[in-house]
């Protein structure tokens, strides 16, 4: 199958990032059926969806009416897998991040016809774990969106052992057709390359709480001040080569042996969890949001978001046309 042939997505799993997916295809002109078990997650997420369109349109970021990509959104429950299925080109996987049921849903598209590209939200699970035993793991990729995922253009699509180039060269395809950036994950490995990253920074963040080092607050300021603010438009390599390797080597050679090395979560953390402290969604995690609703806490994130969108997008027009 060619990227250009595919026309009908099928995105199972309506949560947070599901519902985005489906967006952000539905925004690049495919029809797409999402599917939940759920009938009140699917109705929130067609909601969700009406948001977050707005705000693309306050942005100029849309080609067409939202009433127009939502359209193309068709919501099926669970039960109704089948017929869901019926005639599509490729499918998402985005249930929630536990190995069984992941499994056992892959195994009831085992049977669909090979044609048919099989792919994974999955942000830590490797694909042959996820493919093991079933007899289409030639055909299932890793295809991992990151949160807003009707925002941030980046998606890592990562291969198991069994699959073929092909599966993994029409996802990278479809992806570029959809205006997002794909890198590819050469060798598998749990995590994939920038949950690992942000897993070693949350680390060393936890870290810098517990001992009271900094303050939460404090330290947000700092990230999205310094090395935050570079990344938006320099990777770490090419931060690394305008400071001088040299210079970054010596740092690195007083700094790796201080550096935390644990391997549970901080205690801290922990302790916030059993709180109840869970963030955004609880009303308190590392930052208190009394009197705020989660609602406008992510209509804000995305506000920012948007606008870091848009800068992106000019950038990399600039970038092709040198």
């Amino acid at each position: 199958m060619k990227p250009e042939d595919i026309k009908n997505v099928v995105v199972i799993g309506a949560g947070i990032m599901g519902q985005g997916i489906a967006q952000n295809f539905a925004q690049a002109g495919l029809s797409v059926r999402l599917v939940d078990l759920d009938k009140q997650i699917l109705e929130r997420s067609l909601t969700q969806i009406d948001e977050n369109l707005k705000l693309f349109r306050e942005f100029d970021l849309l080609k067409e009416e939202p009433a127009s990509i939502k359209s193309r959104i068709e919501p099926f429950l669970r039960q109704n897998l089948a017929e869901a299925t019926r005639d599509c080109d490729f499918i998402v996987e985005a249930i929630p991040e536990i190995l069984q049921p992941k499994r056992d849903l892959f195994a009831q598209l085992d049977s669909l016809p090979q044609n048919i590209i099989l792919s994974s939200n999955t942000s830590s699970f490797t694909i042959s774990d996820i493919a093991e035993g079933l007899g289409s793991a030639e055909r299932i990729v890793g295809l991992h969106y990151f949160n807003p995922p009707y925002i941030i253009p980046l998606v890592e699509i990562h291969r198991g052992k069994r699959t073929l180039n092909g599966a993994v060269e029409v996802t990278r395809d479809l992806m570029l057709r959809i205006d997002k950036k794909p890198v590819l994950v050469r060798k598998e490995v749990p995590g994939f390359i920038i949950n690992r990253i942000q897993a070693a920074m949350g680390r060393e963040t936890d870290y810098l709480i517990r001992e009271g080092i900094v303050t939460p607050e404090d330290l947000d300021v700092a990230a999205k001040a310094s090395y935050g603010f570079r990344l938006a438009c320099l990777g770490p390599l090419e931060s690394a080569d305008l400071n001088g390797l040299d210079t970054i080597m010596r740092a690195s050679e007083q700094i790796y042996g201080q550096l935390n090395n644990a391997k549970v979560p901080s205690s801290v953390l922990v302790e916030k969890v059993l709180r109840g402290e869970l963030g955004v969604k609880s009303g308190k995690g590392w930052h208190d949001y009394a009197g705020k609703s989660v609602k406008q806490v992510i209509k804000d994130r995305d506000r920012k978001l948007l606008r870091q969108l848009v800068l992106f997008q000019a950038s990399e027009r600039e970038t092709f046309r040198r």
